[in-house]
């Protein structure tokens, strides 16, 4: 009986540690990055998606205008014109959603066709997700065995993965809608084959990936140097739809 208490109270501990190791790090990524806030889309604007802009620079959207940012923190901030003023004053009880919440409703509730963790907002759950392994080795790894959209790091190779390396497999590559196309040879033993020198990246073009004879596609979405932040760079994962990719990064909170 005395070794069940010690273990129940250590499980306990772990998750006490677990729980405050997610509040410290959201804690420390808002306060040492509070300023900048980083275009996601604009609509009528000569704003570029990954454009740098102050939190303090006051904005003018005239009527059809529209702006979307992201905070450090991972807050998302739909601003539609007219609107005058700073971008962070514009936050409503909807917006203030942090990061740490987001992922908690996402992972809560996937989606049709996703594959649930099966979490909620208690303590217990976020310890049960910290104990699974994540979806992909890494967030900046492509699955192309399933169905895109996938993501990529600004400067960074674009980096194919799949589960199964048991055997070799013959793969091809092509950019529809282009005439680009390419064909090598995924050795046996290896989980991750690095994309064709020769390969254009292209922001948004939707790329069919043949795997022996197994076909996958899905757009490639840059993801820019400028989100400097774990948080931000999630909350751009969920907005472009690369789940996979946002619950493995999500996993490296806990």
């Amino acid at each position: 009986m005395q070794n069940i208490k010690v273990e129940v109270t250590m499980l306990r501990f772990k998750q006490l540690f677990i729980s405050g190791a997610i509040l410290t790090g959201l804690l420390f990524s808002s306060v040492a990055l509070a300023d900048n806030l980083i275009v996601y889309s604009a609509k009528g604007m000569q704003l570029k998606s990954g454009a740098i802009i102050s939190s303090t620079q006051d904005l003018t959207l005239n009527p059809g205008q529209e702006l979307s940012l992201i905070s450090p923190t991972g807050k998302m901030i739909r601003l539609v014109g007219p609107f005058s003023g700073m971008p962070m004053g514009s936050i409503d009880e909807k917006n203030k959603k942090s990061v740490k919440e987001a992922l908690l409703n996402l992972l809560s509730d996937s989606g049709q066709g996703e594959e649930s963790f099966g979490i909620t907002r208690s303590t217990d759950d976020v310890f049960r997700l910290a104990s699974r392994p994540a979806p992909l080795p890494s967030p900046w790894v492509l699955d192309v065995t399933k169905d895109g959209p996938y993501c990529y790091r600004e400067g960074d190779k674009v980096i194919f993965w799949r589960s199964n390396k048991a055997e070799s497999s013959n793969i091809s590559i092509k950019i529809l809608e282009h005439t680009w196309n390419a064909k090598t040879v995924w050795s046996q033993g290896k989980s991750q084959l690095a994309s064709p020198p020769a390969m254009p990246v292209i922001d948004g073009a939707v790329y069919q990936i043949t795997l022996d004879k197994n076909n996958s596609k899905g757009s490639l979405n840059l993801v820019p140097d400028s989100l400097q932040s774990k948080l931000a760079q999630a909350a751009w994962l969920k907005e472009k739809g690369c789940i996979p990719q946002f619950k493995t990064l999500v996993h490296s909170f806990l």
